[in-house]
């Protein structure tokens, strides 16, 4: 129990001690800061002298070449500094650290090389060291440069906050999915169904009996028209430059087709 006991208050210890320094700063440290500063600069002098030969002779780059040259240094000696100082106080998952670590060291070896590139570039004249030389500032250099981004990109998705905010959207977007899905399923089966439906013979009956009974009210239209068409008046019948014979009563008898309106003669 004393040897429990005494492990627990040094563990203690440490974590105020580590909690503390959140406030000032760690022992060294600015010893520390001051020749990773130095470093990059001079490591970010011979970054920008390879990166501004490589991007001069380029008719993109020629017009600003100047501050073309400046940003690969800002990506790989920022990152270096950064990673440095996110190992202390940005990355809060397991991930992010393992990540943060090994590309640490990895940008600064390339650093490293840059250095002996650029020492070595201008001073050897054997060829294979040339040749080499030329391959690494013209095709490993821009690889770096353009992985950068992807490790600062994949460091973010690594951070709790960004898993758990992906977590949620994917599980949303697997709910929507699958409620599409259980919508197009019900369609086609109410559409299966009503198919099935029309083929049955009682609806196929029934759509027998509708159609005869339409046709049935529609012969009774047109019966109704022709029976309309024959109760039409004789006078209708008759051209139009014919007169009309007039019907004529006397004594209590008709005369047909006789206008004795102005006979004046005795019956």
């Amino acid at each position: 129990m004393r040897q429990l006991d005494h492990y627990t208050r040094e563990m203690k210890q440490i974590a105020d001690e580590a909690s503390n320094s959140k406030k000032r700063g760690i022992g060294g440290s600015a010893m520390a800061w001051l020749m990773m500063i130095v470093g990059v600069i001079v490591t970010g002098t011979m970054t920008y002298a390879l990166t501004r030969k490589g991007m001069q002779s380029s008719a993109l780059w020629r017009t600003w070449v100047d501050f073309a040259a400046a940003l690969p240094v800002v990506l790989l000696e920022g990152s270096a500094l950064a990673l440095v100082y996110g190992r202390h106080y940005w990355f809060r998952s397991t991930e992010q650290r393992a990540i943060a670590n090994v590309a640490g060291w990895a940008i600064w070896i390339v650093l490293g090389i840059t250095s002996v590139v650029h020492f070595a570039f201008g001073q050897s004249d054997r060829g294979s060291v040339r040749a080499f030389m030329n391959f690494y500032a013209s095709y490993v250099l821009p690889v770096v440069i353009v992985a950068i981004p992807m490790l600062w990109k994949r460091i973010y998705d690594a951070a709790p906050e960004s898993a758990m905010r992906v977590a949620v959207l994917e599980s949303e977007a697997d709910l929507r999915s699958q409620l599409v899905e259980v919508q197009r399923e019900q369609n086609q089966l109410m559409v299966a169904a009503y198919r099935e439906g029309m083929q049955t013979a009682r609806v196929a009956n029934a759509r027998k009996a509708l159609f005869e009974q339409s046709s049935i009210e529609h012969a009774r239209e047109i019966v109704g028209f022709i029976e309309g068409a024959s109760e039409l008046p004789e006078a209708a019948e008759q051209p139009a430059d014919q007169p009309v014979r007039r019907q004529a009563w006397q004594g209590g008898q008709r005369v047909n087709g006789v206008d004795r309106s102005h006979d004046t003669r005795p019956n």
